[in-house]
């Protein structure tokens, strides 16, 4: 029985029901057949007798109009008529006394004694007549009128018989029509007992899911429901919940360590991002330095014109201070580079963010649908009730209470959603906040590299200054034009800084907006409670 569904289960108990209510039904109305048949085999009997006493009476006026007339040929004709009249009544009682002997002899018995013997009496009384007044008014009295007294006693034996077989088939046909009126109130009485009972036997498990489902809009994941045996819906139901309830927990679960990490991880990309600041600020002194230098350098070739023997130290100056400048380029560009790989990492965290962020969706999703489903079900469910009539009421407000807690349920799943929906956009947020900075710090790494080889040509030019001292001129213009572009190199380097700088200014704010969304993603799983926290 476990394994049929409630519609089956409602079919097969209201078919008992209806099929013992029909065969209480059909008892008793075969009772009351019984009943009508005894009462209109009464009737019968009771117009069969009255009938065999109009013959017999028949009979009498045909045998006096003889004894008046013996010999008139009419009175013998309507006794011979009379006879076959009483022998064709006789016949058709037959029939209504089958399996009654008693009665069957005694209607023969009449038919025999009034139609033979009495008939041979009579023949004796009329072969007197006429002979012998004397002996024939002795045989009159002595045998005639006995005979007729024997006669009118059969007919009175078989009429009490008769009354007595028709009172014995009446009562009981009453009683088997009482029997069957009270097995038919039993059958309907059981029937209200099973009714209530079937209904108990449904409610319970819902009344228990009820409660858990309670329990779970609470935020308390702990609780469980003992697995649910049977092929009915409200065990798949519940084994359903329970499911759902599991995996609820379990990325209820993940989502909290995804979020401390993403804390963790936000902590670290901030303090990342400070540091990266810090540098971008160095470099922007380094390179005012440097274009302060280079000014000097561009000074000391034009002094250096006009005092040749300052060439051979401005040039050593030169070449230390371009080889300084290559030194804080190299280690500019090692910044660079670990500040990109550290975007890269961002990049990375934020889109296994993302990842989650769009798995809860799903999961979310797959909510809102079993909450649609089990709202279809309550619905079918309350059709089906509805149909049911008056048994089906109990059912009915089951199945408004299931509609209603998947309208909560499915509340609820609109709830996260949106609240997923948020932290994807916060995200997107800043992924493309990451991009930008990695760009930005990718193209202040390409004008390092830009800046360093122009370092590394004045170093070389700056050497190549002292073994050709003679050509101090030619040197000098060259160191001159050197430093100029040394010059716009470093206000190139610091437009870099300057935009590194902002860069770094924006992905602050956008690890902060990201922290504030690991926050509220925080406090929006905080209040779900799951076994381990």
């Amino acid at each position: 029985m476990k394994s049929l569904s409630i519609l089956q289960r409602l079919f097969v108990f209201f078919g008992l029901i209806i099929a013992s209510l029909a065969g209480g039904f059909a008892l008793f109305m075969q009772a009351d057949g019984l009943e009508s048949q005894a009462t209109d085999r009464r009737e019968q009997l009771v117009v069969a007798v009255a009938q065999i006493r109009a013959d017999i009476i028949g009979m009498n006026d045909a045998r006096l109009g003889l004894i008046i007339a013996p010999a008139s040929s009419a009175a013998r004709e309507r006794r011979a008529a009379a006879n076959l009249h009483i022998m064709g009544t006789i016949e058709s009682i037959k029939p209504l006394v089958a399996g009654r002997p008693e009665l069957l002899q005694a209607a023969e018995a009449i038919g025999q004694y009034d139609t033979v013997k009495l008939g041979q009496v009579e023949e004796q009384l009329l072969s007197l007549m006429g002979k012998d007044d004397a002996a024939a008014a002795a045989f009159y009295t002595a045998t005639y009128q006995p005979a007729r007294a024997e006669a009118d006693r059969l007919m009175t034996r078989f009429t009490e018989l008769t009354n007595n077989d028709v009172a014995s088939q009446l009562a009981e046909a009453r009683s088997e029509r009482t029997l069957a009126l009270r097995i038919f109130i039993g059958i309907f009485v059981l029937s209200l007992v099973g009714a209530f009972f079937f209904a108990r036997a449904l409610s319970q498990p819902l009344q228990k899911l009820t409660a858990a489902v309670g329990v779970f809009a609470s935020g308390d994941l702990t609780a469980s429901l003992p697995e649910a045996r049977g092929g009915d819906e409200i065990s798949r139901l519940t084994n359903s919940f329970s499911e759902m309830a599991r995996k609820l927990a379990t990325l209820v679960a993940d989502v909290q360590r995804s979020s401390v990490i993403v804390s963790s991880a936000i902590t670290e990309v901030a303090a990342t991002a400070k540091q990266q600041q810090a540098t971008a600020n160095e470099v922007a002194a380094t390179t005012t330095e440097i274009s302060a230098t280079s000014k000097e350098i561009s000074a000391t070739s034009k002094d250096l014109a006009q005092t040749v023997s300052h060439v051979s130290e401005g040039a050593q100056q030169s070449a230390v201070l371009a080889d300084n400048g290559r030194e804080s380029l190299g280690k500019m560009d090692d910044t660079m580079r670990r500040v990109s790989d550290a975007a890269g990492g961002i990049n990375s965290r934020l889109t296994v963010l993302n990842d989650k962020a769009a798995n809860i969706g799903l999961v979310v999703t797959t909510i809102a649908k079993v909450a649609d489903q089990t709202n279809l079900l309550s619905l079918n469910a309350a059709i089906e009730a509805e149909k049911a009539g008056e048994y089906g009421r109990g059912f009915a407000v089951v199945a408004t209470e299931i509609r209603r807690l998947a309208d909560q349920t499915a509340t609820a799943t609109v709830d996260i959603e949106q609240l997923v929906k948020e932290i994807q956009s916060a995200v997107t947020a800043g992924v493309m906040g990451m991009d930008k900075f990695s760009e930005e710090v990718r193209r202040g790494v390409t004008e390092v590299e830009k800046v360093a080889g122009q370092l590394q040509q004045i170093i070389q030019n700056v050497q190549s200054i002292t073994p050709r001292i003679g050509a101090v001129s030619e040197g000098m213009q060259a160191q001159s034009t050197g430093a100029e572009q040394i010059s716009q190199a470093l206000t190139q380097l610091g437009e870099a800084a300057r935009q590194t700088a902002e860069s770094l200014v924006q992905s602050n704010e956008t690890v902060h907006r990201l922290d504030e969304a690991a926050r509220g993603l925080r406090a929006g799983i905080e209040r779900f409670k799951v076994k381990g926290s």
